[in-house]
């Protein structure tokens, strides 16, 4: 068994993300060593009212997105949808997507990023 403490997890500021607006926090949850060879991201992902994740393409890997609070936007593949609370967005292989906070307070999701071809 194997237990990380919160205070082990770190802190990533991207600014103006793939072309998005403002400074996006990612908190990792844990680190690549535990991920494995499977996975190459789990993260709790933070966007500030108005900020955006721009556009971006996954290659040889999915993304899984798992919203916790706020609303905002994704465009996935050029198609526009609301999300909130409770929703899950799936960008597979090959596949682009990018992320707008349209509400008021914080939008924060988890991510999984898993490769394909592990």
């Amino acid at each position: 068994m194997m237990i990380e403490q919160s205070k082990s997890k770190r802190l990533e500021i991207k600014q103006n993300m793939r072309g998005g607006k403002g400074d996006i926090e990612i908190t990792h949850i844990t680190n690549n060593e535990i991920l494995g060879k499977n996975c190459r991201l789990f993260a709790q992902i933070t966007v500030k009212p108005g900020d955006s994740i721009g556009e971006h393409q996954h290659i040889n890997e999915r993304e899984v997105f798992y919203f916790l609070q706020g609303k905002g936007i994704v465009i996935d593949n050029g198609k526009e949808a609301e999300i909130g609370p409770g929703d899950v967005m799936v960008t597979p292989d090959q596949s682009s997507h990018s992320v707008i906070n349209t509400g008021d307070e914080d939008l924060v999701f988890m991510a999984l990023i898993l490769n394909e071809n592990a």
